[in-house]
């Protein structure tokens, strides 16, 4: 990089703040993280109050991830470019260990007893990493700490390849087989968890921000169909998945009585919704018929309530705000804020729609949350991250 360019990126706009964000984007994402605080107490109130004898324990367990993904926002949005450069492969690596550490957990342990008093075992896999498992103190508020290592990995790869795509491109260099090995690291090691959905949304991310840096498409395109087959392989190989494309077709005569019911229980709260919906707080479904009633099954809950007009309304919100990121990257001054941008907003439209075509079936249940709205710390946290950049990077469009 050129010491002008240098200067240029570290102190283009330094005096930027919060005001310089684009208004509708900002509007938009505090009207997107309310929405979900209020339908995640709606949706888990009844529960709760039996459970816990509060009606607000796990809508104010999200007011405090909310808190955290707002420092996390706050630290992206003032990060210039040089130290994100800086910093890049630190965040690549870290997301690469605790991935190791998961495939190596789920490869040796198993989930007999429980698993790793550090990696727990969750619906017979290893997906999270605790950072102050028992016998160590317990946090005020939040209990045992822990995260989703495939959650940051979408952030630090979309940090990393950025970076690594910008400097090639800038150096006049190749870098398909950067991003093969990259993006083929990342995904094989989420995919050994196994979490084929969360790899898949990897390889699309990184396939979006490959594309927006002007590199020769001939080799992608020659790689495409092999990756299709081995997908369609790698779903045919385990009963579990197998069993799960079958729900799919048929929910109604499935052998796995879980995943036919999910199905069912979703049909019947968007069917009960109609056209108008019952009204805000009257889902049924929420009384413990739903199963992950706040998390990857809120949508169905939206529905119930607010109906079909109320979720088209919802639907065009945020694909408002999908658009909206994709806009920011197009008006991006320099590549690796149009890289950035893209590989953000991709990841943020590909969760969102996955969900809703799972929700509606469109597509077989994968467990993908619905962003910014859906219970559960580790999604929010590093999507916020991820949309400080944004925000950074829109502040510096200004």
């Amino acid at each position: 990089m050129s010491p002008r360019k240098k200067t240029r990126e570290s102190s283009y706009k330094a005096g930027y703040g919060i005001k310089d964000i684009d208004r509708s984007f900002l509007i938009l994402l505090i009207a997107l993280l309310v929405f979900g605080v209020v339908m995640i107490y709606n949706a888990t109130g009844v529960y709760s109050q039996g459970a816990f004898g509060g009606a607000y324990r796990f809508a104010l367990l999200q007011v405090g991830w909310l808190g955290i993904g707002l420092l996390g926002f706050y630290f992206f949005f003032k990060l210039d470019f040089d130290t994100l450069r800086r910093i890049s492969l630190s965040l690549f690596g870290i997301a690469l260990l605790s991935l190791v550490v998961l495939s190596l957990a789920n490869l040796f342990s198993g989930c007999g007893s429980g698993g790793l008093i550090f990696a727990p075992c969750v619906n017979g896999a290893h997906r999270w990493l605790y950072v102050n498992p028992p016998p160590l103190p317990q946090i005020p508020l939040l209990g045992v700490l822990g995260f989703q290592p495939s959650e940051f990995a979408k952030l630090a790869l979309v940090i990393y390849l950025g970076v690594l795509l910008d400097k090639f491109v800038r150096n006049k260099e190749k870098p398909f087989w950067v991003f093969i090995i990259v993006v083929g690291l990342t995904s094989v090691l989420v995919l050994m968890q196994p979490n084929m959905s969360t790899a898949a949304l990897l390889f699309i991310i990184g396939l979006s921000m490959y594309f927006v840096s002007g590199a020769s498409l001939a080799p992608l395109v020659a790689l495409l169909p092999p990756l299709f087959l081995a997908g369609v392989g790698f779903i045919l190989s385990s009963d579990y998945r197998r069993a799960r494309l079958l729900t799919f077709l048929n929910p109604a005569e499935s052998g796995d009585l879980s995943l036919g019911y999910h199905i069912r229980q979703i049909q019947i709260a968007l069917g009960s919704g109609g056209l108008w919906g019952l009204g805000f707080g009257q889902s049924r479904q929420k009384f413990q018929y739903l199963p992950e009633v706040a998390a990857d099954s809120i949508f169905a809950i939206i529905g119930e309530e607010f109906g079909f007009i109320g979720t088209a309304v919802f639907i065009l919100i945020f694909s408002f705000f999908i658009y909206k990121g994709f806009m920011l990257a197009k008006d991006s001054t320099t590549l690796l804020g149009r890289l950035l941008a893209t590989g953000i907003t991709t990841w943020i439209a590909v969760q969102f729609f996955v969900n809703v075509a799972a929700m509606t079936r469109l597509i077989p249940l994968t467990g993908v949350p619905l962003p910014l709205v859906s219970y559960g710390g580790s999604s929010l946290v590093f999507s916020l991250m991820g949309l400080g950049l944004l925000a950074n990077i829109s502040a510096r469009n200004s």
